[in-house]
């Protein structure tokens, strides 16, 4: 049985997460746990703010919740900017959690057509296609039913990452 009632709206860190591991989201909703902010977190959090003068917004809608690092003016459209301290083994996460963030937005912010991900100072900006979109809606719709689920996925543990990963304690796989 359930702990506590179903999230209601996706987030992007959720997204983030089911595409490292499905399961962390499934042990996030079903037993309640979460990662502790570490030290590595907190720098991150810190040393990607936006610059002085500009501050993050955070915008809740009917799709879900997220915070925006900063959205620019640029040639007649909006650019959604998202910061990250350090890089990833696995780009494509950051690259879905920022679709995400302009998914959830897009009815409240209109003209949005690039999202531009800042990794460690190295920049990369990235048209807004229908295929991607898509491909994104599908991920949200996988992490919606891991969400509803009473079972955890059904996953092979990946040893590079589960032996350093904090939910080892719970997961019902390791």
């Amino acid at each position: 049985m359930l702990r506590h009632s179903l999230i209601d709206k996706i987030s992007p860190t959720l997204i983030k997460q089911y595409s490292y591991c499905p399961v962390i989201v499934w042990m996030q909703v079903w037993l309640s746990v979460q990662e502790p902010l570490t030290d590595s977190m907190a720098i991150g959090k810190e040393s990607t703010k936006p610059p002085e003068g500009r501050g993050q917004l955070y915008i809740s809608t009917n799709k879900g919740a997220t915070i925006i690092d900063e959205i620019l003016e640029k040639d007649n459209h909006k650019v959604l900017v998202e910061r990250k301290a350090y890089k990833s083994h696995n780009y494509s996460r950051y690259v879905e959690q920022v679709v995400t963030s302009y998914i959830i937005i897009r009815e409240k912010i209109p003209g949005i057509r690039k999202v531009r991900l800042i990794v460690q100072g190295s920049e990369r900006e990235l048209e807004l296609s229908e295929d991607l979109i898509k491909d994104i809606e599908n991920i949200a719709k996988l992490v919606e039913e891991t969400m509803r689920s009473e079972k955890p996925p059904a996953i092979r543990p990946d040893p590079k990452k589960c032996v350093s990963c904090w939910y080892k304690r719970y997961c019902p796989h390791y």
